[in-house]
């Protein structure tokens, strides 16, 4: 048992079940209205299930009924999170939900309420997506962090010279985390998690914190005109790429409608990506565009090429509309690492599965 789900077991208590029709389904979450000390609090709880805590749809429409529910009381959500991301045989319909469970989140953050994260061993794909979005980020010696899995990321031959589980360790992860804390002990968990549900500091916006980042984030990949922002090329973001896009919406006063129109294929396999904390600014990408909309820009994400993984679920989950051009097709891991998963027969066919399945909501362009 890691820290994490010692403290959980241990220090949260439980008082009920807020999806008890589905108590006994073997599911890798359960949702719970729980007291820690005299604080009411939500508890979304990885469970250990023989797919490694993988989130499907019906975890996700779990995690999404229980941010509704704290936002209905005003309680904070302390998530607990021991996944390795994605469900994918679940297919294509496994990218809309996890577009439509960060935009939960956006939306919770949106309106005051606070996430505490208390990251378990594996927070992986999907799920460090959704680690992102934590206020305060607890770590212990065992987490480990990283947008596309480990073996895969060891499989790169550009990677080889690089020490990957060292990269995705939680120490690595805590230096490059503005709200990332460590612990060592049962205590240490306690205090951080005490003081994180107390505190009610605004969190700072993307531009202050690549700022404060000290990273590179000039890019030609870039490109900002009177008619909106272009991510061009088909190579995967680097992290000044998306630095750069994150300044660029930030700094968007054009009208009050921003179009991004994306060629990236998805987010990046690069160890030296992986190294800057690639799914803590993609969530800043997230939050940045999700911000912007809510200050009152219509903002269309067109999808101009295939896209898929992080890179989608970004991008998705905070805009106003998703449009794609005819022929495009969106898959859950980066191209290359498995075969796409949308398999129609004909584009046709392939376009109104992704309308239905609403991992995009309009095809742009000529049919």
């Amino acid at each position: 048992m890691n820290l994490m789900q010692h403290f959980v077991c241990g220090h949260i208590a439980r008082l009920d079940s807020l999806a008890p029709h589905l108590e006994g389904a073997g599911l890798s979450v359960t949702t719970w209205s729980t007291r820690f000390l005299e604080q009411p609090v939500v508890l979304v709880q990885s469970e250990d299930t023989p797919n490694k805590g993988a989130l499907g749809a019906v975890e996700i429409d779990l995690i999404c009924s229980a941010f509704a529910y704290a936002a209905e009381k005003h309680w904070p959500v302390v998530l607990y999170l021991n996944s390795s991301g994605a469900r994918l045989n679940e297919g294509d319909g496994i990218q809309a939900s996890f577009r439509k469970l960060l935009n939960a989140a956006l939306v919770f953050r949106s309106e005051g309420h606070r996430i505490v994260v208390l990251m378990g061993k594996n927070v992986f794909g999907g799920a460090s997506l959704l680690a992102m979005s934590g206020h305060t980020r607890i770590y212990s010696e065992a987490t480990r962090v990283s947008m596309t899995g480990p073996r895969v990321l060891e499989g790169q031959p550009e990677n080889q010279p690089h020490d990957i589980r060292a990269i995705i360790a939680a120490k690595s992860r805590v230096r490059n985390d503005a709200f990332g804390v460590w612990s060592e002990s049962l205590d240490d968990v306690k205090e951080h998690l005490l003081h994180a549900l107390s505190n009610r500091d605004p969190a700072p916006g993307g531009a202050e914190l690549v700022k404060a980042s000290n990273l590179l984030f000039a890019s030609s990949r870039v490109q900002v005109s009177q008619s909106g922002i272009r991510c061009i090329d088909t190579h995967p973001p680097h992290i000044n790429d998306l630095l750069a896009l994150i300044l660029a919406v930030s700094k968007w006063d054009s009208s009050v409608e921003l179009v991004i129109t994306c060629e990236w294929l998805c987010h990046s396999l690069d160890a030296a990506d992986e190294n800057a904390y690639q799914s803590y600014w993609l969530f800043s990408v997230s939050e940045t565009i999700y911000r912007k909309q809510k200050e009152g820009c219509q903002i269309t994400c067109h999808f101009a090429k295939d896209v898929s993984g992080g890179l989608y679920i970004a991008l998705a989950a905070a805009v106003t509309e998703v449009t794609a051009a005819s022929g495009v097709g969106v898959q859950a891991l980066p191209y290359g690492i498995v075969d796409q998963i949308v398999t129609s027969a004909t584009a046709r066919k392939k376009e109104i599965e992704l309308i239905e399945l609403k991992i995009i909501d309009r095809i742009e362009g000529p049919q």
